[in-house]
């Protein structure tokens, strides 16, 4: 988990941290099949004060089908205003069937300074202390450490 230091995080923060936390941690994990509790609180209208698009739930589903040769398993477990949460669940069901184009997440330190400086402050704060606590244990971020590690 990452943690936001505010509300109202939307799409571009989190395909932020999803570029530069969850998608390196994961390639480096090498899982065998993907399990996803897929909640859709943090939509647009949805009672997670959050702002994520269901164009982006399905931009980060299409990240997740690039690990364990696609094997996906999601499982519906939150979105409580019907009418959003069927349009995200449409976007991300059509995904894993091969509606959209699956997107590769690799991310250079150029790029993860491009987003970190175009997305929300408080966004890129939580993201740059996320990815410090995880400097220990992940070889995906040693590209990164420097200046971003503190000490």
């Amino acid at each position: 988990n990452v943690g936001w230091d505010q509300k109202g995080m939307g799409d571009d923060e989190y395909s932020a941290v999803w570029k530069l936390v969850l998608m390196p941690v994961a390639r480096e994990y090498q899982p065998d099949l993907v399990l996803v509790s897929a909640g859709f609180d943090g939509a647009l209208g949805d009672m997670g004060e959050c702002c994520v698009t269901p164009s982006c739930f399905a931009r980060l589903t299409s990240g997740l089908l690039t690990l364990a040769g696609g094997r996906v398993v999601c499982t519906l477990e939150g979105g409580y205003v019907r009418s959003v949460l069927s349009r995200c669940v449409e976007a991300v069901v059509g995904t894993l069937l091969g509606e959209t184009d699956v997107v590769n997440n690799f991310c250079t330190r150029d790029l993860m300074e491009d987003i970190l400086s175009s997305i929300h402050s408080g966004a890129a704060s939580s993201i740059r202390s996320t990815m410090a606590s995880h400097f220990p244990y992940w070889n995906c971020f040693k590209e990164y450490k420097q200046g971003y590690a503190k000490g």
